[in-house]
């Protein structure tokens, strides 16, 4: 059976199946297998359109090639912001002593770890943990690396008046006021443990900041301690992630207080909020 016949006007042979732009079609992703087409912008460089949206997703923890890097980002920070709180609250040393044999831990272990905990914090998609790690542990980095002899922070503020000194970390500390007031209320639906990490690091913020304006050491040996606890919760809520039913004999108590509410999507399944 001749399974060709004349197309009308081109003369062209297609087959009793259609032709094969009509086949092709039927194939293309485009028509959605076969299904209602999809449709999409145009595309103006010629070949297939573009997508109309294009939405990044975390791949499941099956799948992602780091694990959860929040354990190192909390104790990195617990550990050092502990020792510093002790120093700058007299509990070791004395106090307005000791604070530059924190140069090391500030640059490497809260700087550069915390750091890099943030960033796979974001590579798995955890965007919120990925700001908190990376912001810190470039602040705790400068912090450090101002320390560092021959770097010339110290030598410039010695030729600058003290109480200029003074407010200007005064101001430095209350713009990260600011921001630690957001990741604050960025975790009022978490753990009660997160909750107290952030408050308690709020309260040794402000308080080195009021202490830095006025000048008063009993208000920043208040933050201090604010801080000292603030460091202990750090670590409690990395000791929580890393001691479960899996390694542990019981889940580390945290404190879950809210039950988000069930939503239904357009198709009627359940999903949480």
């Amino acid at each position: 059976m001749d399974i060709t016949q004349p197309s009308a006007g081109a003369g062209a042979a297609t087959t009793d199946h259609g032709s094969f732009t009509e086949q092709k079609s039927q194939m293309s992703p485009l028509n959605n297998g076969g299904g209602p087409p999809v449709n999409y912008p145009a595309y103006p460089y010629g070949g297939e359109p573009a997508p109309q949206e294009i939405r990044i997703i975390a791949p499941p923890v099956q799948f992602r090639r780091f694990g959860n890097a929040a354990a190192l980002g909390l104790i990195t920070f617990g550990i050092c912001t502990v020792q510093q709180s002790m120093m700058d609250a007299g509990m070791s040393v004395g106090y307005g002593h000791g604070t530059r044999s924190m140069t090391a831990q500030s640059i490497s272990v809260a700087g550069i770890a915390q750091f890099a905990a943030g960033l796979w914090q974001i590579a798995n998609g955890d965007t919120f943990e990925g700001a908190a790690f990376t912001s810190f542990g470039a602040a705790w980095f400068a912090k450090g690396l101002a320390q560092v002899p021959g770097v010339g922070v110290e030598a410039y503020q010695n030729n600058e008046s003290p109480d200029l000194v003074r407010k200007q970390k005064g101001l430095i500390a209350l713009t990260w006021g600011f921001w630690v007031t957001i990741l604050l209320l960025g975790n009022v639906k978490s753990h009660v443990a997160n909750i107290v990490l952030f408050a308690t690091l709020n309260l040794e913020i402000y308080f080195e900041c009021a202490g830095a304006w006025t000048g008063d050491e009993r208000i920043t040996k208040t933050g201090a301690w604010f801080g000292f606890f603030c460091g202990l919760s750090a670590m409690y809520n990395a000791a929580a992630i890393l001691l479960n039913e899996e390694n542990f004999w019981f889940n580390l108590p945290v404190g879950n207080w809210y039950t988000p509410t069930p939503l239904r999507d357009e198709e009627g399944d359940l999903y949480e909020e």
